[in-house]
């Protein structure tokens, strides 16, 4: 039984303590196909949008290197919060979790590696 991207992420974020941020977005043009916020929406927009052109430059740093084609996932921190993201296999999108500090990162890539392929199949669902 699959759930809607939306309810999917809801759940997930029930798993976070330390949530602030959730959403799945498109790699090229940075609008999020679904996406909870503890914050001010416009915010929220920003950060998706600053992701994906993030993973756009990585690609084009990543291409001339022999490290590697493409990022598995990216941590950003800032004062406040921790941001996640990692791409999403064989689609243009990127799914991405904004946590408070107090949250580490390896607890939250597991949460992630936990429901990565769910995010997936809710969004190759909603896609079709």
């Amino acid at each position: 039984m699959s759930s809607s991207l939306y309810e999917l992420l809801t759940e997930i974020t029930t798993e976070l303590p330390g949530w602030l941020h959730t959403s799945v977005v498109d790699r090229e043009t940075g609008m999020s196909l679904a996406s909870l916020s503890q914050g001010d929406p416009l915010e929220a927009a920003g950060a998706d949008a600053f992701h994906s052109d993030l993973y756009r430059m990585t690609a084009a740093l990543l291409e001339g290197l022999p490290l590697g084609e493409q990022a598995d996932s990216m941590v950003l921190s800032s004062q406040r919060a921790t941001f996640v993201s990692v791409p999403m296999a064989e689609m243009n999108y990127l799914w991405l979790v904004v946590t408070e500090r107090r949250m580490t990162v390896g607890f939250t890539r597991a949460l992630m590696r936990k429901h990565q392929a769910r995010i997936e199949e809710s969004v190759r669902a909603l896609l079709l």
